[in-house]
């Protein structure tokens, strides 16, 4: 089952009317807060524009992950296609495709930069379809519109006149700051279209994620939340030792929890580990499969395709409900717990952006592992409730 495939009667009136009643015509920037129904506005909408007799499409998304995540849902219960899973890719294998069938080397990758890498990619595929032309799409949806480089929106513009983004400028996390500028710079504009309340978060995370970055316009996380899953939910901010001790306590609470969350698991749902850096994914692997109750219960998510220094497979193990990923790595996904180890290491390279978007991963418990301070960030955003201070 996939969780990002909503029927009908799980959207409400103006989920449904941003699917069915907009005219088929023109560009639209969708704008919401995590678990506001972005990703199912957008994959709903481009079903129904390919039932307009317009059937060359393609749904863009940022991350492997979720690729992989949404082409799960494109088989209803009795394995019929409901929506080409072709038809989802990530914004870098699409571009590489341009690539591979003009027999065009790819250009050289930028050291430990990939906004760099990202540029000069769009770059490049925008000077061999001068030379090349590609048949226009007749729509093109594209997930996570505030992570789009210019070159970027120029190349997607390039292509189709109907054009479908979402967005939220909250969960920026890989540094371009003109995304939604350089879409809302179109010519014509899109129509811009808010989506006010959200589904997924509960109160708990929406008011530490609110302390983290403050939405400006259209009120915070906690005031427009219509959560309705399990309850209480919790926050926990654990202080231990050592790395050794982190990974202790967090096998015991993941195994706590593939117990307490089991039903919720077999319908889709899925635990989430995120840590600062690659190498930290196989050390947590190795100690969960070091354990009876969880070997061969987790698996390490690549979030890259076509990111040759990583060799761990793009594709989604179904029975593997907990899965192991970067900060980055996480992007555009949703858990119903997410472990967060070792945020005191890499503070150096986070943004407010970037701590709000993995908070809001979670969708009913966040527990955090540190061993040395607590990055002041987090400091702001949580202190648990009652708490002796004389203890």
């Amino acid at each position: 089952m996939s969780l990002w495939w909503a029927s009908k009667d799980q959207l409400d009136d103006h989920q449904l009317s941003l699917i069915e009643d907009l005219q088929i015509e023109g560009s639209y920037l969708v704008l919401g807060p995590p678990g506001s129904g972005k990703t199912n506005v957008l994959l709903r909408r481009a079903q129904f524009i390919r039932s307009q007799s317009l059937p060359n499409i393609l749904v863009l998304t940022f991350t492997r992950p979720l690729t992989e995540f949404l082409r799960t849902g494109c088989f209803n219960a009795n394995g019929d296609e409901i929506f080409p899973p072709g038809l989802i890719t990530t914004y870098e294998s699409w571009i590489r495709e341009i690539y591979y069938k003009n027999k065009v080397e790819l250009p050289p990758e930028s050291a430990n930069n990939l906004a760099v890498r990202k540029a000069q990619l769009a770059k490049g595929a925008i000077e061999i379809l001068k030379s090349a032309p590609m048949p226009r799409y007749d729509a093109l949806f594209v997930d996570e519109a505030q992570d789009l480089l210019p070159e970027e929106v120029e190349l997607i513009r390039s292509l189709s006149d109907r054009l479908f983004f979402v967005g939220d400028d909250r969960q920026r996390i890989y540094g371009s700051k003109n995304g939604l500028e350089s879409v809302r710079a179109l010519a014509p504009p899109p129509v811009e279209k808010k989506l006010s309340f959200h589904y997924r978060l509960a109160p708990e995370i929406c008011s530490m994620a609110d302390r983290i970055l403050k939405n400006v316009v259209g009120g915070d996380l906690a005031s427009s939340s219509h959560y309705k899953g399990p309850k209480p939910a919790r926050i926990d901010i654990h202080a231990l030792q050592d790395r050794a001790a982190i990974i202790d306590i967090a096998v015991r609470n993941l195994i706590a929890q593939a117990r307490v969350y089991s039903g919720l698991l077999q319908q889709g749902d899925r635990l989430g580990i995120v840590v600062p850096k690659r190498v930290d994914r196989d050390l947590i692997f190795r100690a969960l499969e070091g354990h009876q109750d969880l070997n061969g219960r987790s698996q390490i998510v690549r979030a890259r395709t076509g990111d040759a220094s990583d060799n761990h497979s793009t594709a989604l193990d179904p029975g593997r409900p907990i899965l192991i990923m970067t900060e980055q790595g996480c992007k555009g996904l949703e858990f119903r717990a997410v472990h967060w180890l070792f945020v005191d290491d890499n503070t150096q390279y986070r943004t407010n952006e970037l701590y709000y978007t993995v908070v809001t991963r979670a969708k009913t418990s966040l527990d955090i592992y540190h061993s040395s301070s607590l990055p002041p960030t987090l400091s702001r955003a949580y202190a648990k409730p009652g708490k002796d201070i004389w203890s």
